[in-house]
C-alpha cells in the first residue's frame, strides 16, 4: 500500500510539471469529438520565433490491479515523459529496476502503429514492433535497415500485490510519434579540416523546454559525434571543461564558462572556438549575445566585444555560397546562367552552341565547368575565359554523378568506383569506399565543406540514400561509415546538398511516385514534394530554388508550393 500511495503523489508531481508547454490529451478522455462537415478555417499563423516549443505528454501512472500487460504498455507510453528523470515511468518498475535503469543509455524508436505486446506464461511479456531508427547517447540518429525488428522481452514481479516490470530495457524504447513530438534536432558546429568553415554535427535530444543552452555546450565541449569524428576538427584544448555546468541565459545573452587551460590558445584558435559556441548557441531563439569566459575572466577574442553578438562569425557560415552565385543549365545554346534578370550563356567554351557536355558541375567559384561527353566515356573541364577550350580530363566505361570538392577537386563515378583529381593532378586518384561491399555506388554528391558525401546505394532492386564521411590522411582520401538516412526513399535517382544540414533526393516510396524528399540530418521527418513528370536529376543550394531537369529538356523550380518551367534546357547544377 505504501508503494501505490508514493505512486499516486509522485504522479500527482508529474501532473503538475506538466501544466508548462502544450498538452496532449486523448479525444476520449476529454469527451469531445472531431468534427466531419463544415467549412475549413485557416487557423493562425505560428511565430517562428516559438521554435524551442514543444509538446508535453501527460504520463499516467499505473492503476491497481494492472495486468502483466498492460503494465507493459503504461511504461512505453510512460516512456514519452521525460519530466522528474522519467518519474512516472519509473512507477512501473520494480524497486530494484527502478534504482538500475539508466533511460539516457540509448533510445531505439519503432513504428507504434504495428507494435505487438504479448504475454508469455505468467511473469513474461514480449513486446515486437518495426524499428524505425536508434538515438546513441550522444545524441546521434541512425536509421534502421530495412526489415529491422524491434524485440524486447519484460520480465515482470509482484510488488505489494501489483504487476511491477523488473527487467527494464536497456535505454528507452519510444514510438516515431514520441520522438516527433517530444524531441527535437539540433546542431553542435565543429570545423573542417582546413579550420575554414563549420560543419552542423546533428544531436537529437528532448525537448525540454529550458536546459537546451546547457545541453548544446556540453556536447560542444565534448567534442564530435563517434560517427562524425574522424572527419571534423575542433578548436577546444584536449580536456577542456565547462568549470559551471550550465549556461545561464539573462536577458538574452548566455554565458559559457570554460576552464583557464583555453587562456593559452592563439587568437585564430579563440577565434575558432568562439565561433563554434556563437553558431551553436544561435539555434536558440531567445539568445541574442553570447559571453564566454575562461578560468574566471573574460576570453579575449580579436575584434569581439565581450558579449559577442549571434551575428558574429559570418565568415565561418556552412551555407555560405556568395550573394551572386547563381544557377547553370546545358541549353542549345550552351551552357547559361539562369539569374532572374537574364538567362544567357556563359563565356568560355561552354558557353558555346556546339559545347559537348551532357552533363553539369560547376566550379564554387563559377570559374569551371567539368561534365561528361554523350557517349559518358570523357570527362571534360573548360574555364570562364574568353577563347579557351575543353580539356579531357579522364576517360572510362560509363562515367556519372560528376562534381566539384571544396578544395576544387573533380570527383566522379567510372561503374562503380569513385575517382578524384586534384587541380594541379595530372593523373586520377581511385577512392576507396568502405563499409558498402554488398552495394553498387551509382551516385555521389559532396557536401560543400568537403566532410561528407551523399551515396545513392544500389542493393537489388532498391536504390537507398546513405551518409558517409570524407576521411583526409595527408594526400589519401576515403568515403567511410556509411549509413542510411532516410527509410521512406526506396529507389532514389538523384541527390544533391541543400544546406549544410540538408539533402533534397529525387525517388520515389514503394511503388509510388516520383517526389523529391527534403531529409534534415537527424531525426527530422523528411519533407514530400511530388515532383514533375519524368524527372531525372536534382540541384539545390542554400537559399535558392530548388531545380529538376526533366527528360523532355525542362529545367522546372520549385517555390515551395509548385513547380514552374525555368529554360528549355537539362542537367541543372549550382555551384559545388
Amino acid at each position: 500500500m505504501a508503494i501505490a500511495n508514493h505512486g499516486v503523489a509522485r504522479g500527482l508531481r508529474a501532473l503538475q510539471t506538466a501544466v508548462v508547454g502544450v498538452v496532449v490529451l486523448s479525444v476520449a478522455a476529454c469527451g469531445a469529438s472531431i468534427p466531419d462537415s463544415g467549412p475549413v478555417v485557416e487557423g493562425p499563423a505560428i511565430n517562428a520565433a516559438d521554435a524551442n516549443q514543444f509538446i508535453r505528454v501527460i504520463a499516467r501512472p499505473p492503476v491497481r490491479g494492472a495486468s502483466p500487460s498492460e503494465i507493459v504498455r503504461g511504461f512505453l507510453e510512460a516512456s514519452a515523459s521525460f519530466q522528474d528523470d522519467y518519474a512516472v515511468a519509473r512507477l512501473y518498475l520494480a524497486a530494484d529496476a527502478e534504482a538500475k535503469w539508466n533511460p539516457s543509455l540509448q533510445t531505439r524508436v519503432y513504428e507504434a502503429s504495428t507494435v505487438r505486446i504479448q504475454p508469455v506464461g505468467t511473469n513474461i511479456v514480449n513486446v515486437a514492433a518495426p524499428q524505425v531508427g536508434s538515438i546513441d547517447r550522444a545524441g546521434s540518429y541512425t536509421v534502421a535497415e530495412p526489415g529491422a525488428v524491434l524485440e524486447q522481452e519484460f520480465k515482470v514481479v509482484r510488488e505489494s500485490g501489483n504487476w511491477r516490470i523488473s527487467t527494464p530495457p536497456l535505454g528507452l524504447l519510444l514510438s516515431r510519434g514520441d520522438v516527433d513530438r517530444g524531441y527535437r534536432t539540433y546542431n553542435a558546429f565543429f570545423l573542417d579540416p582546413q579550420f575554414r568553415t563549420l560543419v552542423p554535427d546533428p544531436i537529437t535530444v528532448p525537448s525540454t523546454g529550458s536546459g537546451a543552452a546547457t545541453t548544446l555546450i556540453r556536447r560542444l565541449v565534448a567534442g564530435p559525434t563517434e560517427w562524425l569524428a574522424p572527419a571534423v576538427r575542433t578548436a577546444f584544448p584536449n580536456g577542456a571543461t565547462l568549470t559551471v555546468d550550465s549556461v545561464p541565459i539573462d536577458n538574452g545573452v548566455a554565458e559559457v564558462n570554460l576552464d583557464a587551460q583555453v587562456l593559452a590558445s592563439d587568437d585564430s584558435t579563440r577565434s575558432a572556438m568562439s565561433a563554434q559556441i556563437v553558431w551553436t548557441l544561435r539555434q536558440i531563439p531567445e539568445i541574442v549575445g553570447v559571453r564566454i569566459r575562461a578560468g574566471g575572466v573574460p576570453l579575449p577574442v580579436p575584434g569581439q566585444p565581450p558579449v559577442q553578438s549571434r551575428d558574429a562569425w559570418p565568415a565561418y557560415d556552412p551555407d555560405a555560397i556568395g550573394p551572386t552565385a547563381t544557377a547553370f543549365a546545358i541549353t542549345t545554346r550552351g551552357v547559361v546562367s539562369l539569374t532572374p534578370e537574364l538567362i544567357a550563356p556563359v563565356i568560355g567554351p561552354a558557353g558555346k552552341p556546339d559545347q559537348p557536355l551532357t552533363t553539369l558541375a560547376v566550379s564554387s567559384d563559377g570559374s569551371r565547368f567539368a561534365g561528361v561527353d554523350s557517349k559518358q566515356q570523357t570527362l571534360l573541364e573548360g574555364t570562364s575565359e574568353p577563347g579557351g577550350s575543353f580539356r579531357e580530363r579522364a576517360t572510362g566505361k560509363a562515367l556519372t554523378s560528376v562534381g566539384y570538392g571544396s578544395d576544387s577537386s573533380l570527383w566522379w563515378i567510372d561503374g562503380n568506383a569513385v575517382f578524384t583529381l586534384s587541380l594541379l593532378g595530372s593523373e586520377p586518384q581511385p577512392v576507396v569506399v568502405d563499409g558498402v561491399e554488398d552495394a553498387r555506388v551509382v551516385g555521389l554528391s559532396l557536401s560543400r565543406d568537403g566532410t561528407r558525401a551523399a551515396l545513392l546505394l544500389r542493393r537489388g532492386p532498391r536504390t537507398e540514400v546513405a551518409l558517409a564521411r570524407v576521411e583526409r590522411r595527408g594526400d589519401s582520401v576515403r568515403i567511410t561509415g556509411a549509413r542510411r538516412i532516410e527509410s521512406r526513399v526506396s529507389s532514389a535517382i538523384d541527390v544533391a546538398w541543400k544546406s549544410s544540414n540538408q539533402l533534397v533526393v529525387l525517388g520515389t516510396e514503394g511503388a509510388g511516385a516520383l517526389h523529391v524528399f527534403t531529409i534534415t540530418l537527424g531525426a527530422e521527418p523528411a519533407r514530400m514534394d511530388l515532383a514533375p513528370a519524368k524527372s531525372v536529376s536534382v540541384s539545390a543550394a542554400p537559399s535558392r530554388q530548388l531545380l529538376v531537369g526533366t527528360t523532355y529538356r525542362s529545367v522546372q523550380g520549385f517555390d515551395g508550393v509548385q513547380w514552374s518551367h525555368v529554360v528549355s534546357g537539362a542537367s541543372p547544377a549550382y555551384p559545388d
